[in-house]
């Protein structure tokens, strides 16, 4: 009896542990992804995104410089929260290709290519 509790307790300990390391490599993927957002990011030379490392951020467009603050959510979605209530939060699925940041929304595709 006493050597079964010992087994059960061992494997719950490696599954605890195995669960663990699940969780650590999972957010350092996440954190990968969210580094390789930082930077300013433009279609045009016009249009430019610039992302902070403390999830805030710009838009700067012909008309004008907004800024916002940002999420990343689950399954590659970014959320974009503008701070002039006026201008329209959006969300995005994004991804990266080819050193490209690719951004969908229900207005299409958009293309952009890191700055220096």
């Amino acid at each position: 009896m006493k050597k079964k509790k010992i087994i059960i307790s061992i494997i719950m300990i490696l599954l605890g542990i195995v669960l663990l390391i699940y969780l650590i490599n999972d957010t350092q993927k996440n954190n990968k992804e969210e580094n390789k957002l930082i930077g300013k990011w433009t279609t045009d030379g016009v249009t430019i995104y610039t992302f902070n490392e403390d999830k805030t951020g710009t838009l700067k467009v012909s008309l004008g410089e907004y800024d916002f603050n940002y999420k990343i959510e689950e399954d590659n979605k970014l959320f974009i929260d503008f701070k002039d209530e006026k201008s329209e939060d959006t969300k995005y699925t994004y991804s990266f290709k080819d050193k490209k940041l690719i951004l969908k929304s229900t207005n299409g595709t958009f293309n952009f290519t890191k700055t220096k």
